[in-house]
């Protein structure tokens, strides 16, 4: 007797197991085809309007918001700076130095086969911290050559118009000969990571363009680029964003010209931060 109750417990203990654990397949199973679905439908518009997009991850990483302080330069930091003069008043009593602003005591010949690689030595060699400074851009219509500087590898985007809005840049000043003569630089220092969540994959954020109708038929997906940007720009603490930085070439209907747009998606927030640099 004892042992048909305790036999009829068991059947019925075991028959709720398979109803839950059935009930958690189907719901995990209808959640997943309704995602990839969707997804699907997302890629196959962007196909049909003959987007570019190519090999994209889908997978989701974790990532950091990050907190920094602007480098405040000592006149010690100036000094140790050799065969250089300062072209900025010397910090003194309240007034601060931020922004380096240096000429060197003779020009330095960057070389016609190969002119960033010298700048890039030359940033590294001469200039304090140098080794956190990447390549960014050469503009030749200012003679210039830029740099960024970047945490972890990837670059800390300046998204200003003037350099002395910029947080972390090292700008070469060049004359007609490709030599530099002088540069500006602002650093950011005292990294801390703040805030860990998982972020969007880089096929999510070209999505995400598209859903918000930034991208247009026939364009396409140049580059998708991981980084960071300041958050709350022009404050002695800055708060850096984990963003990706995609380019999109687009080229008009029955035009031969063909343009490069920048965007910039949070990669937290799915949120486009900027609509339109042309950087």
């Amino acid at each position: 007797m004892e042992w048909n109750k305790t036999k009829t417990i068991f059947i019925i203990a075991f028959l709720i197991l398979d109803i839950f654990l059935g009930f958690q397949f189907f719901e995990k199973r209808s959640s997943s085809e309704y995602e990839v679905i969707k997804t699907s439908n997302v890629e196959n518009d962007m196909e049909m309007d003959h987007i570019v997009f190519g090999n994209l991850s889908a997978d989701s990483t974790a990532g950091y918001r990050l907190t920094a302080s602007q480098k405040v330069f000592t006149e010690e930091d100036i000094n140790d700076l050799k065969d250089q003069k300062p072209l900025m008043d010397m910090p003194a009593g309240d007034h601060k130095v931020t922004t380096l602003r240096m000429k060197f005591s003779n020009p330095i010949a960057l070389s016609k086969q190969k002119p960033q690689d010298d700048a890039e030595s030359l940033v590294s060699s001469k200039i304090t911290g140098g080794e956190k400074y990447k390549l960014w851009k050469t503009d030749k219509d200012k003679k210039q050559i830029i740099f960024y500087q970047t945490y972890d590898g990837q670059y800390i985007y300046q998204d200003y118009d003037s350099s002395s809005d910029a947080i972390g840049e090292v700008i070469l000043h060049l004359n007609d000969k490709n030599e530099v003569v002088s540069y500006e630089q602002t650093m950011l220092e005292s990294f801390k990571r703040i805030q860990t969540e998982s972020l969007i994959p880089e096929l999510d954020a070209v999505e995400l363009l598209y859903s918000q109708n930034y991208l247009k038929a026939n364009c396409t997906v140049k580059s998708v680029k991981f980084g960071y940007i300041a958050q709350y720009p022009l404050t002695s603490t800055q708060v850096l964003a984990p963003v990706w930085r995609i380019t999109i070439e687009d080229k008009s209907k029955g035009s031969k010209k063909k343009t490069l747009e920048t965007y910039t998606v949070n990669a937290m927030e799915s949120t486009v931060i900027d609509n339109n640099q042309n950087k």
